[in-house]
């Protein structure tokens, strides 16, 4: 799977964003007005950056992975949408505790998607050979 550079870049965009978040989600003192907007700026990112790209954008063969992907992080967002939610409401600290330990896994598995796809790409990308070279030998 090779992502173009825009796309590769959204998702390190996206992945430097969700650190961000996760780092917010560690303080001890947490501030939960500021987590939401956080947050809300990471989720209008993704739709806006990364859901909404050109249809070109996207080779029909290497779709399908990229999808699955997609997938998975608009569903773990949406939960983490919930699990910020949740956590502003929270009343009792031990629930804001857990509520907080709940969030900070949901953005590890967040960050773990966007590395994962990111991993694939550059893996794809040292296994596939020059895009360059192969135009110039076969123009030869």
């Amino acid at each position: 799977m090779i992502l173009s550079e825009d796309r590769r870049q959204c998702y390190e965009e996206l992945q430097q964003a969700l650190e961000l978040l996760q780092r917010t989600v560690a303080q001890d003192n947490l501030d939960r007005a500021a987590l939401a907007i956080e947050y809300k700026k990471v989720q209008q990112f993704f739709g806006n950056q990364i859901m909404r790209a050109p249809s070109g954008e996207l080779d029909a063969s290497e779709t399908p992975p990229e999808q699955s992907y997609l997938t998975e992080i608009h569903k773990q967002l949406r939960l983490l949408g919930t699990d910020v939610t949740f956590l502003q409401a929270a009343k009792q600290p031990a629930t804001a505790s857990a509520r907080q330990t709940a969030t900070a896994e949901r953005l590890n598995t967040l960050i773990g998607y966007c590395g994962a796809l990111l991993h694939k790409n550059s893996a794809s990308e040292r296994a596939s050979p020059d895009a360059g070279l192969t135009t110039e030998l076969t123009a030869n």
